[in-house]
């Protein structure tokens, strides 16, 4: 026993029985004689080169695609999924697919409120996308990926290959037989794979009756006929079973345990596409809400302060915040109400509401000092909040406190990260701090308002109960004191209906 051992390990040693390199040239010559005893006799083992009969084989497939080729590149890559979703959508969904289009929304607008427009576009999105049961999606995304599949398997690039055996190929030119020549195995090693990539998948389905009719409803014409794609298909099936593809893979690449990995991957696109058509009417109504929102501002600054353009602040400004917008780490969010509520006080909190003030707290003779002290109270804190405003913007100035800070950070902001928060951090204070006086301020501006109209209501009785001495303090105003209260009244209402058109929040970090 011991000297057959002996005796087998000493031939091995001679015959390489264990010598890596010699087994893999036995298991490359065992696939070549493997792929020989196929019918496609493509690869010659002695000089490891392709033979003319392989750029035959691809140059009938070529030939016999090349039509539907032309068909598919003048289609629209993206238009494929609207194919195949629309042509699986009933009557109903065409419709409210139709109702929530840019152009249907728009038009809805300019006759009803926006309010019911939005309302009635929600009903139709519910309407269209409750008719995707789980049948239907599966039917829809199976015929995208077959037509997909369909569509790689004619994308391939015969020709690039086929030129490598004849230099003289003309693209899409079958006049003139082709003088295909062999070539070294190296040169069509990447082309394999990726032939394989496209064509297995065409294996999988079945039918391919529902995606002809899809292109063919496309494009008026048959792609190609069932029966020159069976042929294809056959010939395909041939190569895969075979594994003729993967053999000559092996055999070029002096790699013998190279194993294909094609995989048929399952395309979903109905969620997608329901997504992005509720995203796009939204995005419709909210463009036509922001519309309506900048006519309302802008026809609420021309009524409270006659002009539109109205003085920015020094430095909380959309200019100041640019640089930290483009590197996507915040941004000033409140300039517009900001700057909008401090002209307001400047121009009309100290000058027509303070008028008003003197008379009505000042000589004023109240049944009881808590009576007044609301109003009071909002006034001074309303002519408070103008100074808060002012020196919120002056440290943004770059050479002081908050401002400073920035500017020193903003520079590193690309390789520093704790810049970069810190610099987010502090945006995020400075709007805290402007919706705060923001809010704050709308607050005052109420509670002054309701107290103004008790005070309306209150002086047409026979006997006021909250002042006194209203016909004093109105022959002080020449008779004029209830129109200055109802004049103020409107300027406040205005004012806070223009401030409900932002949407201002705190947002303690």
């Amino acid at each position: 026993m011991g000297n057959r051992n002996f005796f087998k390990d000493l031939l091995n040693s001679f015959f390489g029985g264990n010598n890596p390199e010699a087994a893999k040239k036995r298991a490359l010559k065992n696939i070549a004689k493997n792929i020989s005893k196929t019918k496609y006799h493509f690869y010659k083992a002695s000089t490891n080169e392709i033979d003319p009969s392989f750029a035959k084989f691809f140059y009938e497939i070529y030939k016999a695609i090349s039509p539907a080729q032309a068909m598919i590149q003048s289609i629209n890559p993206a238009a494929f999924k609207h194919m195949v979703i629309n042509n699986s959508l009933s009557e109903r969904q065409l419709k409210a697919l139709d109702n929530i289009s840019e152009n249907a929304i728009t038009e809805a607008v300019r006759k009803k409120p926006l309010k019911e427009v939005f309302d009635e576009t929600k009903i139709q999105i519910d309407a269209f996308s409750s008719e995707f049961d789980s049948a239907k999606i599966s039917s829809i995304d199976n015929l995208y990926t077959n037509l997909m599949n369909f569509v790689n398997f004619l994308q391939f690039d015969y020709f690039f290959m086929l030129k490598k055996f004849d230099s003289g190929l003309k693209e899409n030119s079958f006049s003139a037989a082709p003088r295909f020549s062999p070539i070294s195995g190296t040169y069509v090693l990447e082309d394999l794979k990726n032939f394989a990539d496209v064509a297995w998948p065409v294996l999988s389905d079945s039918s391919w009756e529902e995606v002809f009719k899809l292109i063919k409803r496309a494009k008026g014409v048959d792609p190609i006929s069932s029966g020159i794609w069976k042929k294809i298909l056959a010939r395909i099936r041939y190569l895969k079973e075979n594994r003729i593809i993967e053999m000559l893979v092996q055999l070029i690449s002096e790699n013998p345990s190279y194993k294909e990995d094609v995989s048929n991957k399952e395309l979903y696109i109905v969620d997608d596409f329901i997504t992005d058509a509720k995203k796009q009417a939204e995005a419709t109504l909210n463009n036509l809400k922001e519309k309506q929102t900048e006519g309302k501002i802008e026809a609420l600054l021309t009524q409270i302060f006659g002009t539109t353009q109205i003085e920015k602040l020094k430095f909380y400004t959309e200019a100041g915040s640019a640089p930290f917008e483009r590197k996507e780490i915040g941004r000033f969010e409140y300039c517009e109400p900001l700057s909008y509520l401090k002209k307001f006080i400047l121009d009309y909190v100290k000058k027509d509401i303070k008028e008003l003030s003197d008379i009505l707290l000042v000589r004023g003779e109240w049944a009881s000092q808590e009576l007044a002290s609301p109003m009071s109270e909002a006034f001074h804190q309303l002519v408070e909040n103008v100074d808060k405003i002012i020196a919120l913007d002056n440290s943004l100035n770059d050479s002081v406190d908050l401002g400073l800070k920035m500017k020193t950070h903003l520079p590193r902001t690309e390789r520093d990260k704790e810049s970069r928060n810190i610099i987010h951090s502090t945006l995020n204070f400075v709007n805290t701090s402007a919706a705060k006086i923001i809010l704050s301020s709308v607050n005052f501006f109420i509670i002054y308002g309701k107290n103004l109209k008790m005070i309306l209501e209150d002086c047409i009785k026979q006997h006021p109960a909250l002042i006194r001495n209203w016909k004093d303090i109105d022959h002080f105003a020449e008779g004029k004191l209830k129109q200055m209260c109802i004049a103020v009244y409107k300027e406040i209402f205005s004012f806070v209906s223009l401030m409900q058109n932002f949407h201002i929040e705190i947002n303690e970090e």
